[in-house]
This record gives structure tokens, C-alpha cells and sequence, in this order.
């Protein structure tokens, strides 16, 4: 029985292993992709290949000793994938965020993991005589060693960092949209943040399981926490690959490039005094914000200012992005509905549709920190104050 077990804890890690192959290779034959963010995110699933390789012959003792007895050197390449995996998705994030992205020497920065993960392995694993190298494979030195244990929980926990600075990308971005768009309600974003707080949460399982090693060599730690630590990995990184194919890599919904702009750019920014009389009367007369699907090219078009120098005006004149310069127009809208009594039938929920929201949580949102009231309570007390 517990045969079995192990062999199917081994089928999981390479049924892992097999999908994130094919997963690489799907995206780089879809050609669905720019051919920089294909290779980068191809780049981290055969990463993830060779993780799952390496814990498979680390580990699995179906396959272990066959490659012992083979040669000791094959083993602890396929870690080097840890070093990979992080960086190699954080620049697939930006390159599908950022417009013109490209590798430039600057980015070699982040291969500084891999380097020194590699140099670590040379020297205290691949330099060693062959005898050496056989016993510390054979009787998993490498899980009772401090420099070995250290070092995997380093390279573990800068793999967790780069997820993390992934996630903090993908908020940014967001945050980014509203300088050209009026509405972000509609950006799908589901896949990325299923692809990189997925394997956040698998990374920092491993974080804990390599802290607990450490731990191990000081105090005694249960080997049933540290099993279970492992397995809940290999489980969680096949369910985790399997959810991203049946969601469909290849149909990702593409998202909008954005042009990071410090805020600080605009401080001793003057606007054209012509453009700005433009811009008012044009949203006075023309209201364009009632569609809910206006952008800043496209009122850019409409009032002839270029959409670099409508971008400043908002941000350095009115001091607010497109997206915060869109609604303040739609609630002044809102809230004069809301004051005519032929209005006085009409729902919250038709209002807010009618002045070119489409979520109704962005739009009490958005009022109550405009006018300090709820759509409701606004209403409510201008029918007190006119009793």
C-alpha cells in the first residue's frame, strides 16, 4: 500500500511535469502571443518542467536510484529552474502591460538568483569527489546540510519576492488604465491573476516546507508536517496547471498596454489656457462621458488635442486621471437627475446607466466620496429639504 501511495505521488509530480511541457509548447505554437511574452512565459513553464523533474528523481524513489546509479550529476539540474521561474514571470507580466517592452541589458539583473544558485552548486555539490556526491544523494544530506537547506530556502524565497512584485505590477496596471479609460469594469484580468497568485500560493508552501528544514537542524520538526508540506506542493502545482489549460491559455483575453507616468511629471506642468476652454465646453455641451465606453483617444479625436498633451492637461491642470475626470462629470450628471422632480420615478440602477456607469458599486463609490452622501441618502435628503 505504501507502494502505491509514492507511486502516485510520483505520477502527480510527472503528470506535472508532462502539462507544463505541452503548456510551453501550446503557447509558443498558438502564435497567439507577442513573440517576447511567448518566449517568457513559455520560458516559465518549461521552468516549472524541470522543477518538477527535479523533486520527481529527488524524491521519488521509483526513479531516484536509477539516475544514482547513472550518475550523481544529474541530479540538482533541474533545481536550477527555481531560480528561473520567478524572474522569467514578473517579465512576462510587464511585457504584456508595458508597450515596446524588450530585453535589454538591464534586465540581466535578474538572472543574479541563477548565478549564484549556480556558483552554490558548483562548489559545494558538482566539485566534490564522486563518492561524496553518491552519499549525499543516497542518504539526503542535502536535507540535513545547513548550506544546502539555506540556500534552497534563499532561492525559494526569491522566487516568492518576484511573484509578489508580480502581483504588485498587476494592481498597478489597473490603476495605470484609468489614465485612458473611463471604465476598467470590463478588463479581464482572470487568467494573469489566476497564473500568478496560483503559483504564489504553491511558492510560499514551499517557502515554509524549506524553512522547516532549517528549523529541522535546530529543533526537532514532525516529518508528517514536512510530507505533508511536500505533497500539498506537487498536488496544488498539478491542479494549478490543469485549471490554467481548461481555462485556455491560448484564449487569454489581451490587455491594454499602458505608459508608466510619475504623478511627479506633472507638477510644474502649465496647460494651454485654449485647450482647457476647449476640453470644458466640449464636456459641457457634448457630454461625452454618458458613454460608458468613452476612452482618452477617443475624446482625444473628438475635441482635436493630442492624446499626450489631453493626458497632461487632466493630470497636471485638473489634477485627475481620465478615469477620475470622466466620473466627476458623471456624478455632477447623476446628482442633477437625481434633483429634477420629472426624474423623481427613475431608479438608482437607471441613473447610474444613464450617466455611463456600468457598475453600480463603482458608482456609489464614486458619489459618496464626491458628495459625502449615497445616491439614496442623497435623494432622500433633498426630498426632506424641499418638504
Amino acid at each position: 500500500m505504501e507502494t502505491l501511495k509514492f507511486e502516485l505521488h510520483d505520477m502527480a509530480t510527472m503528470m506535472t511535469a508532462i502539462l507544463c511541457f505541452l503548456f510551453a509548447t501550446m503557447i509558443v505554437a498558438s502564435g497567439k502571443f507577442r513573440p517576447i511574452s511567448a518566449s517568457l512565459l513559455a520560458g516559465f513553464f518549461l521552468s516549472q518542467t524541470f522543477v518538477s523533474l527535479h523533486e520527481l528523481v529527488l524524491y521519488g524513489d521509483q526513479f531516484r536510484y536509477a539516475v544514482l546509479n547513472s550518475s550523481p550529476n544529474w541530479f540538482f539540474i533541474g533545481s536550477l529552474g527555481y531560480a528561473l521561474d520567478g524572474p522569467l514571470l514578473y517579465l512576462y507580466v510587464v511585457s504584456i502591460i508595458r508597450p515596446d517592452f524588450r530585453l535589454s541589458v538591464k534586465h540581466r539583473r535578474h538572472l543574479l538568483p541563477l548565478v549564484i544558485y549556480f556558483i552554490f552548486l558548483f562548489v559545494a555539490f558538482y566539485c566534490q569527489d564522486y563518492s561524496l556526491k553518491w552519499k549525499i544523494i543516497d542518504r539526503y544530506l542535502f536535507d540535513l546540510n545547513w548550506q544546502f537547506v539555506t540556500m534552497d530556502t534563499l532561492i525559494k524565497s526569491s522566487r516568492f519576492v518576484y511573484l509578489l512584485m508580480s502581483i504588485y505590477l498587476i494592481n498597478k496596471y489597473r490603476e495605470q488604465l484609468k489614465d485612458s479609460r473611463s471604465s476598467i469594469e470590463n478588463i479581464d484580468l482572470t487568467w494573469l491573476k489566476i497564473l500568478v497568485l496560483g503559483f504564489a500560493v504553491v511558492t510560499l508552501v514551499g517557502v515554509l516546507l524549506s524553512i522547516s528544514k532549517v528549523i529541522n537542524l535546530f529543533y526537532p520538526v514532525e516529518i508528517s508536517l514536512q510530507i505533508f508540506l511536500g505533497l500539498t506542493t506537487y498536488y496544488a502545482d498539478l491542479f494549478l496547471v490543469c485549471f490554467l489549460l481548461f481555462f485556455s491559455a491560448v484564449n487569454i483575453s489581451s490587455v491594454e498596454k499602458v505608459k508608466d507616468q510619475s504623478k511627479d511629471s506633472y507638477a510644474d506642468y502649465e496647460a494651454d489656457a485654449e485647450y482647457v476652454g476647449r476640453i470644458k465646453k466640449f464636456m459641457d455641451d457634448e457630454k461625452p462621458y454618458l458613454k460608458s465606453n468613452i476612452t482618452l483617444d477617443a475624446l482625444s479625436e473628438l475635441i482635436d488635442v493630442p492624446a499626450r498633451e489631453l493626458t497632461s492637461i487632466l493630470n497636471g491642470h485638473f489634477k485627475m486621471n481620465f478615469y477620475e475626470f470622466i466620473n466627476n462629470y458623471r456624478i455632477k450628471e447623476a446628482k442633477a437627475i437625481l434633483a429634477a422632480d420629472e426624474d423623481q420615478e427613475k431608479s438608482i440602477s437607471d441613473i447610474l446607466l444613464a450617466v455611463g456607469f456600468n457598475s453600480k458599486s463603482v458608482f456609489n463609490t464614486f458619489f459618496k466620496k464626491n458628495v459625502g452622501l449615497t445616491p439614496t441618502d442623497f435623494r432622500k435628503q433633498l426630498s426632506e429639504g424641499s418638504n
